[in-house]
């Protein structure tokens, strides 16, 4: 098993009051936080959610590898944000330039600023989603997602997906593994066709699987569309929760104002 597939089954089973607050009051409120994060002025709101967002979800119980993992990238993409912006605003008071062979860094103090202020947000938007998903069991996701009147063939289609993409990374670390068993990674050419070989396998043995699959469904009594699970009146701790998080953000914003 994969080491998502593992959080995954995890996360199902974590008792714990973030993971267990109901998906329909996360859904509702990650787009005002996102809002509030975009229209917000100034650092401080970006900052304040970043950090929020990242200490709810390691006080969930979220690996910290696997929570590393997932911020590299928007990470990268905040400082190449920085930096463009650093390079291509040229007003206020020069901080720093750099002379090289053909032309010279200068960097001015409002385009650090602005580039500051963006790599934030980007840190701040994906920290948020980050909470929300890794901290909300795929079922409750899908549940509240039917609950705001999404149709209920996107649901299928994302839980079918969601499945059997473990599977297929699972076939394809077995294929990769019996073609390197066979030298198929031994110079570059090799490579490039052992990397071919496996993706042509991956689609056939994923058409063979979806076969599969429908026949043992309809085997099952599936006709057409999966049995909902039942809707649950929300408890005390989602009322609680949702208070304290528009009080929060309430708060973030009059601190950036």
């Amino acid at each position: 098993m994969s080491a998502e597939q593992i959080f995954s089954i995890r996360l199902e089973q974590n008792s714990h009051p973030l993971v267990a607050i109901d998906g329909r009051i996360k859904m509702l409120l990650l787009p005002f936080v996102l809002v509030v994060n975009l229209l917000a002025g100034g650092y401080r709101v970006s900052l304040l959610l970043s950090l929020t967002a990242l200490g709810l979800t390691l006080l969930a119980g979220v690996p910290r590898r696997l929570l590393f993992r997932r911020m590299v990238v928007p990470t990268i993409l905040a400082m190449v944000a920085l930096l463009t912006q650093a390079l291509w605003i040229h007003q206020g008071e020069v901080l720093l330039s750099l002379p090289l062979y053909l032309i010279d860094l200068t960097f001015h103090l409002d385009g650090v600023v602005r580039g500051v202020e963006l790599a934030l947000r980007i840190i701040a938007g994906m920290s948020v989603l980050l909470f929300f998903t890794l901290t909300t069991p795929l079922a409750e996701m899908l549940r509240g997602a039917r609950f705001f009147w999404v149709p209920a063939i996107l649901i299928e289609l994302a839980l079918l997906m969601y499945r059997y993409i473990f599977l297929l990374f699972e076939e394809g670390v077995r294929i990769r593994a019996a073609q390197r068993a066979r030298l198929g990674f031994t110079d570059f050419r090799t490579s490039l066709r052992s990397v071919s070989t496996l993706g042509g396998m991956l689609i056939l043995r994923s058409y063979d699987r979806a076969g599969q699959s429908y026949d043992a469904m309809r085997c099952r009594g599936y006709r057409g569309l999966l049995a909902e699970p039942p809707a649950h009146p929300l408890r005390r701790q989602d009322a609680l929760f949702f208070c304290s998080a528009v009080l929060l953000l309430g708060l973030f914003s009059q601190l950036g104002s």
